[in-house]
């Protein structure tokens, strides 16, 4: 690995360091460039005053300021001003000054300065001084570099992720002709995440859905959720039994997660034409049961969550689905209080939540009012991934 120097400030940054030197003595000018160009620094301009120093500045490139503070027309002081607040650039500005008051020298950094050199100049602490500066402004450029290409990275591996949900299109033309309609909201935490849902055609009456929220953030979240995606599109044995299916899909995480890695899901099979939701809960939140006649129910079950130990079974549970029945799915961030425990919210309270808000906005209008009565501060929506599946019974094919 090569070291600072080498990466940052190899000849060719020294010997392309475009370096302005603004003193109104012509003589304070030459020594100063003789100095920095024994150190190798050779590609200089020079300003007499202040206001030929912002002239150059809105033309040139320049990365360090070498900069008196007492000119005629426009002094050292204005001189940062104008730099850091008009033409807002991230040069870095090394007063020279014989100043020793310490309440004058913060005012050099007041201004806008970067750093404060003696005069007169001290070859050796110039250079340093020049030298540091630049090593700095190469190292934030490189950084930002890194960001960008990380912030591009990033995105296109979010609209891959996305890419993996169905298409409101799609969820429709698989529920609709099978009595229900089904609604969906997903936000990563960190534009990456752990959640995931799926919708699965299984025969001509019948459809599953799929709800899994994996443990951690970011990418290897994410990098799981791809995992478990190409999984649970694959494995279509029993799928229509959701205890046994639910099983094979966690002998599958056991061999794949890496260890300490988990998930907690929860997998339905909807039969409208029956008026029957099977269904298996693997450690997940119980989904809840917004019944037509005006009563509701957390959907009871349980299991071990995925991906911890084999050979695991899971039961298969059942209740009624009537027409004008609505089911809520949610991951935990929908009713876990972060900061404040206390204040996460019971099943009983979102149901009333969720009753409330479909009877004003439908399914239509479900998710982002619903959204908006749980979290009063925007930043709490984001601090874990937020997946939620809003299903309702048409009875219409």
């Amino acid at each position: 690995m090569s070291g600072p120097d080498e990466s940052l400030l190899s000849d060719h940054a020294v010997d392309t360091a475009l370096i302005l030197i603004v003193d109104d003595q012509k003589s304070s000018r030459l020594m100063i460039a003789a100095v920095l160009e024994a150190a190798g620094f050779t590609n200089h301009l020079f300003a007499s005053d202040g206001v030929e120093a912002l002239d150059v500045l809105e033309r040139e490139p320049v990365e360090i300021i070498v900069l008196d503070i007492v000119m005629p027309n426009k002094d050292g002081f204005d001189v940062c001003r104008e730099v850091r607040q008009r033409l807002n650039l991230p040069v870095s500005i090394l007063i020279q000054t014989a100043l020793e008051d310490a309440d004058q020298r913060a005012s050099a950094f007041d201004a806008g300065a970067s750093d404060v050199i003696s005069k007169p100049i001290h070859p050796h602490e110039i250079v340093s001084r020049v030298r540091l500066h630049l090593e700095r402004r190469r190292m934030m450029n490189s950084l930002q570099r890194y960001r960008r290409r990380m912030e591009e990275e990033l995105k296109a591996a979010e609209a891959m992720q996305i890419s993996l949900l169905k298409s409101d299109e799609d969820v429709a033309a698989i529920a609709r002709p099978r009595g229900a309609d089904l609604w969906t909201f997903y936000q990563a935490s960190n534009q990456l995440g752990g959640d995931l849902w799926q919708v699965f055609e299984i025969d001509e009456t019948r459809f599953g859905i799929l709800m899994i929220d994996l443990s951690g953030h970011g990418v290897a979240a994410a990098i799981n959720a791809f995992r478990v995606h190409m999984l649970t599109d694959t494995l279509r044995h029993d799928r229509s039994e959701p205890g046994l299916w639910l099983a094979a899909v966690n002998d599958y995480l056991y061999q794949i997660l890496p260890v300490e890695h988990f998930a907690t899901a929860f997998y339905a099979v909807i039969d409208t034409a029956s008026g029957h939701l099977h269904y298996a809960i693997a450690g997940a939140p119980p989904p809840i049961l917004l019944e037509a006649s005006g009563g509701w129910q957390a959907l009871g079950g349980s299991g071990l969550i995925l991906g911890c130990a084999p050979g695991v079974s899971y039961d298969t549970w059942k209740t009624s689905l009537k027409q004008g029945d609505r089911l809520l799915c949610y991951s935990d961030a929908l009713y876990e209080n972060f900061e404040q425990p206390d204040l996460s919210l019971e099943p009983e309270d979102l149901a009333r939540l969720a009753r409330d808000v479909v009877s004003r906005e439908g399914g239509a209008g479900f998710m982002s009012a619903m959204i908006g009565q749980v979290f009063d501060d925007p930043e709490a929506q984001s601090r874990d991934d937020l997946t939620l599946l809003l299903l309702e019974v048409t009875g219409d094919r």
